[in-house]
């Protein structure tokens, strides 16, 4: 180290030759050259801004996109499960758990008032009457509905068929609604109304069995149902 300062020094004072102090400079070369190219490097990195963080993969549209349409695609399956295959499913559970209360019941032979049967279409009195009965549906779930029935409605009596009714539309809301008939009862097996009409008047009290199929439409859609309901109807009604 000693011999290379001693060295420089008489390069600068003028005793060395000017080949020896052209070989002198030339060896100092290499140590510039690499301190101005670490320089350089260190300036390139150090003036470069951080890169920016990565987006998160929510904040992307395309992610909002697919997003979007996946939802529209769950939403449409959804809606057409709950009006092709639900809703007359929950329509038949309805009716199912719903209850009809016989509040009161009356026979007769004449013609209700307002009754639509014309004149010349009056019944056969040996296998028909007029019954007139008002009742209460309970328990028909939240929605408001109408109901339609498919008409003539069976009537039985222990699991025999009576006869055959016919009950208008009615319609309910908040779980209840009302159901009132004045219609024509078809006798259907003579001989066993006959023993029917026996037991009836010995008891306070009898049922009957409603079979058939009613529309029930809610929520803009309508769907077929079928009715299997036995009623109680006190026999004093009758009287």
């Amino acid at each position: 180290m000693a011999d290379h300062e001693a060295t420089r020094g008489l390069a600068v004072s003028g005793d060395l030759p000017l080949q020896q102090q052209q070989h002198h400079a030339y060896s100092d070369e290499p140590i510039n050259n690499e301190s101005g190219i670490q320089s350089s490097v260190l300036e390139e990195y150090s003036e470069k801004p951080p890169p920016p963080p990565p987006a998160r993969f929510y904040k992307k549209k395309k992610y909002w996109i697919i997003c979007s349409i996946l939802t529209a695609i769950i939403v449409v399956v959804v809606v057409l499960l709950i009006v092709f295959v639900f809703f007359p499913m929950i329509a038949q559970s309805l009716m199912n758990q719903s209850g009809i209360s016989v509040g009161g019941a009356q026979i007769t032979f004449n013609p209700p008032s307002d009754n639509l049967q014309r004149r010349d279409e009056q019944l056969n009195m040996n296998t028909s009457f007029y019954m007139s009965m008002k009742s209460q549906l309970s328990n028909t779930g939240p929605f408001p509905a109408t109901l339609k029935f498919h008409n003539p409605i069976d009537v039985l009596y222990n699991d025999t068929l009576l006869g055959t009714i016919t009950l208008p539309d009615g319609s309910i809301s908040g779980g209840k609604g009302e159901l009132d008939a004045d219609t024509p009862f078809l006798i259907k097996n003579t001989s066993y109304f006959a023993a029917f009409s026996k037991e009836m008047l010995a008891n306070d009290e009898f049922k009957w069995r409603l079979k058939g199929k009613l529309d029930i439409t809610a929520l803009s859609r309508t769907a077929t149902v079928d009715l299997d309901k036995e009623i109680s109807i006190p026999g004093k009604f009758l009287l």
